[in-house]
């Protein structure tokens, strides 16, 4: 129940946003969908490097063989794509109101996050210890 509440008010002041202003929403939602596919560079490019010098992964239920290399080339591909088209504004000429805020607001999280690091998150954070079953 919690968590259907917890939904349910995001929601709604998401839904407030957009009525107070749109250019605030469409940044909002542009950062989801931005940060989204900027989240899975790494894992895919970590993984292609590792295939790459032979040092394989140890592998789950499903693997793509022979294939693995050329998808994840092409996965990089169609994300370089998108997170150039992605931040670019829906309209022109560019103004205060219908510019794209996504990319600056994807830097200023990162830089947020990278001082918290520094300041004090390498201090908090616990490396996962497997548990045996």
């Amino acid at each position: 129940m919690r968590a259907l509440g917890l939904v349910c008010v995001t929601s709604f002041l998401l839904s407030i946003i957009y009525l107070i202003s749109t250019t605030a929403f469409n940044a909002i939602v542009s950062l989801q969908a931005f940060s989204l596919n900027v989240s899975y560079i790494p894992p895919i490019l970590f993984i292609l490097i590792r295939k790459i010098r032979g040092q394989h992964i140890p592998y789950g239920a499903f693997k793509l063989g022979r294939y693995g290399i050329i998808v994840n080339l092409v996965a990089l591909g169609y994300l370089s794509f998108v997170i150039l088209w992605i931040p670019f504004p829906t309209e022109l000429p560019v103004s205060g109101s219908n510019m794209n805020y996504a990319g600056p607001l994807l830097g200023a999280i990162i830089v947020a996050a990278l001082l918290d690091w520094t300041i004090s998150g390498h201090k908090r954070f616990k490396i996962p210890v497997p548990q045996k079953l």
